[in-house]
């Protein structure tokens, strides 16, 4: 017995010994855990889930996780869990640890790659829309269509509401109407997960108005001696309609009467291109022209009649002449008297006599285009007006003027009483304005 009580206090150890019969019983000695875990199947970015499947005959009482092999312990409970977050190869190691302090570790591999476990989300279906422009018939479609994420929309189809259909996201269509016609458009769209929806628009396309024809101006005319009468006969090929007219008559006067009158002023026949321009309710023209011949009116009497405050003298012509006018005679101190031919020549001859002018001025009558000596052929009349002018202040009122003619072609005088000083002893004297009127042969 004192051997064994000497080895007991050489290691340590304390030795039961059982008395009497000889025979010793040992306690039985503590076992180290078992380490032990099964890897998971991982997804990168998402938890991983590890449980211990360690044993100890007693029990285990601490756990020691490294997931990705860097020495660093990662957690310390029996079923923990670790995101990793990189693809690859990763040592994963456990240590497991008993009451008594002994211990065990496990290493493993496990690999970590880009494929979710987790099932797919649940695809949203598109929502499909769209806007027109249509000018006329051609009308202009755009998808304005969209898709949740991660959804795309992979699929257009069009049905135009006229047997037309496309595929494009933003096509664009004429329709073959004559008249206005409402149509119903249908986009269906579909995505890259065969999730499709439509939507739907009606409206009227509406065809644009035939192309505008240009009227055609054309006229006829009826002359009675100066005055004659113009039919407006242009014409518009439907839809279109003559909307305005403008006449230029050639001597300088115009008119917008639809079929105007017109009489011209001549002492000759005269030649004059008359010209119509007729536009329709789209702005389109058209014009026409034709050269009439117009002669005067018939010759009226010899002499000179008054009318308001002018006095008008006629004088016969027999042989083309030229007419020189020559005043013989003044008298008169009115402001404004004034002798003046009308047209064709509308010359001025002689203005504001009694002021201005002094017994001897003469001239010829000009007119025409190039204001050159007015010609008068056989048969026509020279027409001259006297012009009354107006008395000074303080001067009594004047009465009508008057004229006087005498003398034949090729010579005549007029005398002219110009109302003024009426009542006075002498007046009327006829002699208050007196002209000298002579007829050349024209070249």
């Amino acid at each position: 017995m004192r051997a064994l009580a000497l080895l007991a206090a050489a290691t340590g150890t304390l030795a039961l010994v059982a008395c009497g019969g000889g025979d010793v019983t040992q306690p039985p000695g503590n076992a180290a855990p078992v380490a032990n875990f099964v890897v998971p199947a991982c997804t990168i970015n998402v938890p991983c889930a590890f449980a211990s499947t360690s044993t100890d005959d007693a029990a285990v009482t601490a756990w020691s996780w490294d997931f990705d092999g860097d020495g660093t312990p990662d957690a310390a409970t029996a079923n923990p869990s670790f995101t990793y977050t990189a693809a690859g190869t990763y040592t994963v190691s456990l240590t497991v640890q008993d009451a008594e302090g002994l211990s065990q570790t496990k290493a493993a591999s496990i690999t970590i790659d880009t494929t979710s476990n987790e099932p797919p989300p649940v695809n949203t279906p598109p929502t499909a829309s769209f806007t027109y422009v249509c000018t006329g018939v051609d009308c202009t479609f755009t998808s304005t269509s969209t898709d949740a994420a991660p959804g795309t929309i992979a699929g257009y189809a069009w049905d135009f509401g006229d047997a037309a259909s496309a595929t494009e996201a933003n096509p664009g269509h004429s329709y073959a109407f004559a008249t206005a016609t409402e149509v119903t458009v249908t986009l269906t769209v579909t995505d890259n997960e065969g999730a499709a929806n439509a939507a739907s628009q009606t409206f009227t396309v509406t065809p644009p108005p035939p192309p505008n024809t240009a009227p055609t101006a054309s006229f006829s005319y009826s002359c009675t001696a100066a005055s004659c009468t113009f039919t407006n006969t242009s014409t518009d090929a439907a839809p279109g309609t003559v909307t305005s007219s403008a006449w230029t008559f050639g001597d300088g006067t115009t008119s917008t009467a639809t079929s105007p009158s017109h009489t011209f002023a001549v002492v000759n026949p005269t030649d004059f291109t008359v010209s119509l321009i007729v536009t329709d309710n789209d702005g389109a023209t058209a014009d026409a022209s034709q050269t009439i011949t117009v002669s005067p009116p018939p010759a009226g009497a010899e002499g000179c009649t008054t009318a308001g405050t002018r006095v008008t003298c006629l004088l016969n012509i027999t042989t083309k002449s030229i007419i020189k006018l020559k005043l013989t005679g003044i008298s008169c101190t009115l402001q404004g008297d004034r002798i003046t031919i009308p047209p064709p020549s509308s010359d001025q001859v002689f203005l504001n006599i009694c002021i201005t002018k002094t017994v001897g001025d003469s001239t010829k009558i000009f007119g025409g285009p190039g204001d050159e000596a007015f010609i008068y052929e056989a048969g026509s009349q020279v027409t001259i007006w006297f012009n009354q002018g107006t008395p000074h202040s303080g001067q009594p009122a004047v009465a009508p003027p008057v004229g006087q003619l005498s003398g034949t072609f090729s010579s005549w005088v007029i005398n002219y009483e110009d109302g003024e000083r009426p009542g006075d002893p002498g007046e009327p004297d006829f002699a208050d304005v007196v002209l000298q009127v002579d007829a050349v042969p024209a070249p």
